[in-house]
């Protein structure tokens, strides 16, 4: 039976919720812009080997984060909601917090003390140790500090949660050019700015929780939480080999470089997550869970999931119709042929979003054992999956493999949810977006970079007028006027990355049909346009 929940107005609540949405969107923008801004440099100084070595220790990285089901953030939102003593509610919050950081501390200090033989069996080296003791120590530290951030979300305290990720651009951003290109440390500088970026990360998003909360600790409470929580780690460790078998697939049947190029291809994806899919459900989880009790509460989150698909569409159509440029601009041409990859990522990390929607079902019902023996059949799926599919098309396979085997999760979670919660699916408009997306996806898609410079030669032209005016000044002087020349030499892939751009906003035109309430606001216009008339 549905429990009453807090009265609040379902509308304001989706306003709200995108509201809060875009401040976190721009908050892990902030956060993570760093690994973006600095990606040409990454490239050409660590190259596709430094970029197989990062992916091989973050493979290793999820795999302690499985053990714990990837932090407590899902569970301490669903006992705090269900918790119905106001004042016992920052507890869940602190004793989260702290059950997370029992965890993950002695997780990470047994790894770091094997550090040496899983340096030589991951990276063929023992000499990388350093590389994953510091590893281990940024990502201990950041898991905790994301816990401790969750009572931001719950309180909505969006602009707190965005001054951390402003924090952490700043100090990431200096060490990062301190540490890797001023000093070339390379892979050394690339661990230890993380290092220092999880740390003050964690102390920052730990003051904020003990002022808020206080530094309580229940067990009852505790209980509740790991109830809720460990019927998934078997699913979380199942999930762990499906996400990163193709990785050691690619390492073991292939080479350490393709790691690199592989690794490349899953990097700018991930802008989707970051910029939609994060942001989105970091406010639509606590948003959606206060009026699942509410009347019409089926209809208003079936609305948001049309309006969260179609968020999705436009940023992957963004990113699809560009990757290839984007790829020539900033990274050596050994990461070129990466694009195709990154083309099915982008499919991959959209309907891992939509699985997070359509599976709500089960986490409204506490259904955490369902999940997780749903994520066991899945992985073992994708396990098979990549092994048939890499040894087929190689790179192509790896990222194959996960989109198959996400879009079996989403469906067959989709069928098991419905049971315990159905929220209304508005199906004429999600074929509506999807359809509009593909055709325009492949309208773009035939235009060449050469074909877009024959028609912007006026506009590249002018460009190029500029720059040899720079010449005498001291842009043309500093680097022997390296600068000048790379910005010359790619005028036509710039242009061509900003008419592609310009392309895809026509997606935007189809928002009035999804969108219930631009509709009525042009209805109500042009009324009054016709009144006037």
């Amino acid at each position: 039976m549905l429990r009453k929940g807090p009265q609040r107005r379902p509308g304001g609540m989706v306003r709200e919720t995108f509201k809060h949405a875009a401040i976190y969107s721009g908050a892990g923008m902030l956060g993570r812009m760093i690994s973006f801004f600095m990606l040409p440099f990454y490239a050409h100084i660590l190259r596709d080997i430094g970029y197989g070595v990062i992916g091989m220790i973050d493979a290793s990285l999820a795999l302690l984060a499985s053990l714990f089901a990837y932090s407590f953030h899902t569970a301490v939102l669903r006992i705090y909601h269900e918790e119905p003593d106001p004042a016992r509610k920052p507890v869940v919050a602190t004793t989260g917090t702290i059950l997370v950081a029992g965890i993950v501390l002695p997780l990470s200090l047994v790894a770091a003390i094997f550090s040496r033989p899983v340096s030589g069996l991951l990276l063929d080296s023992p000499e990388y140790w350093h590389l994953i003791c510091m590893a281990l120590a940024a990502f201990a530290m950041d898991v905790i500090a994301q816990t401790a951030q969750t009572i931001l979300v719950i309180q909505r305290r969006s602009g707190t949660y965005s001054l951390i990720g402003l924090m952490r651009l700043v100090i990431g951003m200096g060490l990062n050019i301190l540490l890797v290109v001023v000093l070339r440390w390379d892979l050394e500088g690339f661990f230890l700015s993380n290092l220092i970026v999880g740390l003050a990360s964690l102390v920052v998003s730990l003051a904020l929780l003990v002022r808020s909360c206080g530094r309580s600790f229940d067990r009852g409470i505790a209980r509740r939480l790991t109830a809720f929580q460990m019927p998934l780690v078997p699913g979380s460790i199942a999930s762990f080999f499906s996400r990163q078998v193709e990785r050691v697939l690619v390492r073991y049947q292939l080479d350490l470089a393709t790691v690199g190029i592989l690794e490349m291809g899953y990097k700018f994806p991930s802008l989707i997550s970051l910029l939609v899919v994060g942001p989105f459900l970091n406010s639509w989880s606590t948003q959606r869970l206060e009026m699942a009790d509410q009347p019409r509460a089926p209809e208003r989150i079936g609305q948001v999931f049309t309006y969260f698909v179609y968020l999705c569409l436009l940023g992957g159509l963004v990113l699809a119709v560009n990757i290839h440029t984007v790829l020539r601009l900033l990274t050596p041409p050994e990461f070129w042929d990466a694009f195709p990859i990154a083309r099915i990522q982008t499919l991959q990390v959209i309907m891992h979003g939509v699985g997070m929607h359509l599976t709500f079902g089960l986490i409204y019902a506490k259904r955490t054992g369902v999940m997780a023996r749903l994520a066991i059949l899945t992985a073992t799926i994708k396990v098979g999956l990549a092994y048939l599919l890499i040894s087929t098309w190689g790179l192509y396979g790896a990222a194959w493999s996960s989109l198959l085997a996400t879009t079996i999760y989403a469906v067959w979670g989709h069928v098991l949810a419905r049971r315990h919660y159905p929220f209304l699916m508005e199906w004429t408009k999600l074929g509506l977006m999807t359809g509009a997306a593909v055709a325009l996806f492949l309208g773009i898609d035939r235009l060449t970079t050469a074909q877009i410079a024959a028609w912007g030669a006026p506009v590249l032209g002018t460009v190029q007028a500029g720059l040899d005016g720079l010449r005498d000044t001291w842009l043309g002087h500093w680097k022997d006027g390296k600068l000048l020349v790379i910005m010359s030499d790619r005028g036509d892939l710039v242009l061509d990355l900003g008419v592609r751009t310009l392309l895809t906003a026509t997606f935007l035109l189809i928002m009035p049909l999804v969108h219930t309430e631009t509709q009525h606001r042009i209805g109500r216009r042009w009324a009054r346009l016709r009144g006037r008339t």
